[in-house]
């Protein structure tokens, strides 16, 4: 069986750097894999006049607090960046971090922010033809001495990216989303990683999907690691469970606004260990977690405590 990967998805809605670095720091000591932040400029599930640092300078950061563990972001934003500045970037914190980056890159869906920072929010077919472009970009400026590009949407002409970063041929790319048509022929060209959300059900109706757009391009769908992302609420019994999940639900207006096999993995130990394994069958090897605040460790620890040993 492929190994299967444990890894945390930790917000930055009104976290601190000092928190976001302790908890990484912790993750690291517990074994999990990697990291990730998510690209966004103030809260969109908490108000957006709490505190969001910028995540690409936040890695570079955070990189320096760790030493083993990878991380990356889940994803950013194509839109926020021109992609030749974010394969520099990119190249940049692989060294900094000496070889962890893990380059997670989409579409863009937040119209909101789009707006408020002046950027054009182009329909969903044009902003997929540009992330299209990015990650050929992105390739191109890693792998060959330098880089000319003419596309629809971006242009480079003799471009330099010195250093290459230090993973060869280049940092893993990670590509998120479940769009048939074209997103996953994306991720079947471009992406070493291929992230999702959805439950059972959606994973098992999109898996076949993806295995043909390989096929069509001569690929290996097995080259392509499969990883599950969303919320996991774990608890050490059915009475602490219970009670988190009414505090929850009390919050969010009567409406826990999580349903296990959707975008959520709910339960005691035993119980998650059920439920990944279910995923593990139909071929998810990675799983990233959203366990809540970081300044929470609790569910960090028992998960790392109770549930990662059962898939070493």
């Amino acid at each position: 069986m492929a190994s299967i990967r444990f890894s945390i998805q930790t917000p930055l809605e009104g976290a601190s750097f000092a928190a976001l670095a302790h908890h990484w720091q912790l993750a690291e000591a517990l074994g999990y894999d990697s990291m990730w932040l998510d690209d966004h400029f103030y809260g969109v599930v908490t108000p957006p006049w709490d505190d969001a640092l910028e995540c690409w300078t936040l890695m570079a950061a955070l990189a320096r607090e760790t030493s083993r563990i990878r991380f990356g972001t889940l994803v950013a934003c194509n839109g926020y960046r021109p992609p030749q500045l974010v394969a520099k970037m990119a190249a940049s914190v692989d060294h900094i971090s000496n070889g962890r980056l893990e380059f997670g890159l989409g579409a863009g869906w937040y119209e909101q922010e789009f707006n408020a920072y002046g950027y054009t929010f182009p329909t969903m077919g044009t902003r997929l033809r540009q992330l299209d472009e990015a990650l050929r970009i992105c390739k191109l400026m890693w792998t060959e001495e330098k880089t000319t590009f003419a596309g629809k949407h971006y242009r480079v002409t003799d471009a330099w990216c010195n250093p290459k970063p230090i993973q060869k041929p280049h940092p893993p790319i990670m590509v998120g989303g479940g769009g048939e048509k074209v997103l996953l022929r994306i991720v079947a060209e471009h992406a070493d990683r291929w992230n999702f959300g959805g439950g059972l059900d959606d994973f098992r109706a999109k898996l076949p999907v993806l295995e043909s757009h390989c096929r069509a391009i001569g690929r290996d769908s097995a080259s392509i690691e499969k990883s599950w992302f969303g919320y996991l609420v774990i608890e050490p019994d059915d009475e602490h469970l219970q009670r988190r999940l009414a505090k929850r639900a009390a919050r969010m207006g009567g409406s826990a606004d999580v349903s296990d096999g959707e975008r959520a993995i709910i339960g005691t130990p035993q119980r998650v260990i059920t439920r990944i394994r279910e995923f593990v069958a139909l071929g998810v090897t990675h799983f990233i977690a959203m366990f809540g605040r970081v300044d929470r460790h609790e569910s960090t620890e028992l998960f790392a405590r109770e549930v990662m040993p059962a898939f070493k």
